[in-house]
C-alpha cells in the first residue's frame, strides 16, 4: 500500500477543515456579533456535543470490538479468519444476536464476555461504568446540567456525566476518562488480533 504524498494530504486537510467550519457555521451559528446570549448557548451546545461524541465514539469502538472477540471465540477462529465463517449459519446467528436491535443489549454481552473469559470482572465493571455514560449522553440533550431528581431542595446536586465522581466536562476528568477507555480499547484490539495466533 503506497503512501499518500504530501501534496494529496495537504489539499485533504484543507479539504476537511473547510467542511468542518461549514458544518459548524450551519449547525452552530458562531455570529459572534449577533447575540451573545445565543452564541454562548450554542458554544455550550458544542461542547456538550464534542463529550457527547467521544464518549459515543469510544463506547462504539469497544462494542466493535468486544463484538468481534466474542464471534472469534464462539466460531474457535483466529481474528483473521473470523469473516470467512461469517456467512455460515452459525455466523449469521451470532451476527443477529450481537450486531441487531433484537440482539442483547451491551450489558448482556459484557456478561457473556466474563462467561466465555474473554474479559475479566474488573474489565467489566469498568465498562459498565462507560455504558451508564453513554445512555446519559444518548438520552440527554444537555449534558452539563446537575441532577436534581432525588435531591433535597439545599442538597448538593451532582451534574450529569461523573466519571469518577468529578464532571466529565472537566478537561483535567475528560482528559483521564479518555485515557483509561483508549488504553481499554486499544488491549482488547491486541487482544482480538492474538486469539488462537498466540
Amino acid at each position: 500500500m503506497s503512501t499518500p504524498s504530501k501534496g494529496f494530504l495537504s489539499k485533504k486537510i484543507r479539504r476537511l477543515e473547510r467542511e468542518i467550519a461549514q458544518i459548524e457555521d450551519i449547525f452552530y451559528l458562531p455570529e459572534k456579533r449577533g447575540d451573545a446570549t445565543l452564541h454562548a448557548g450554542m458554544l455550550e451546545r458544542k461542547r456538550d456535543d464534542v463529550i457527547r461524541g467521544a464518549v459515543l465514539q469510544l463506547h462504539t469502538a469497544i462494542e466493535d470490538i468486544l463484538d468481534s472477540q466474542i464471534m472469534c471465540h464462539v466460531l474457535e477462529v483466529p481474528a483473521h479468519q473470523r469473516m470467512r465463517l461469517m456467512r455460515t449459519h452459525k455466523g449469521r446467528a451470532l451476527r443477529r444476536l450481537l450486531m441487531t436491535a433484537e440482539g442483547v443489549g451491551f450489558d448482556n454481552k459484557l456478561d457473556l464476555a466474563v462467561a466465555l473469559k474473554i474479559i475479566s470482572n474488573s474489565r467489566r465493571k469498568r465498562l459498565a461504568v462507560l455504558n451508564t455514560l453513554r445512555n446519559k449522553c444518548s438520552h440527554n440533550w444537555l449534558l452539563k446540567v446537575p441532577v436534581r431528581k432525588g435531591r433535597r431542595p439545599r442538597q448538593m446536586k451532582p451534574p450529569l456525566l461523573l466519571y469518577e465522581g468529578r464532571d466529565v466536562h472537566a478537561i483535567p476528568t475528560f482528559r483521564e476518562f479518555i485515557g483509561e477507555y483508549g488504553a481499554i480499547y486499544a488491549r482488547m484490539f491486541v487482544e482480538y488480533l492474538d486469539y488462537r495466533d498466540s
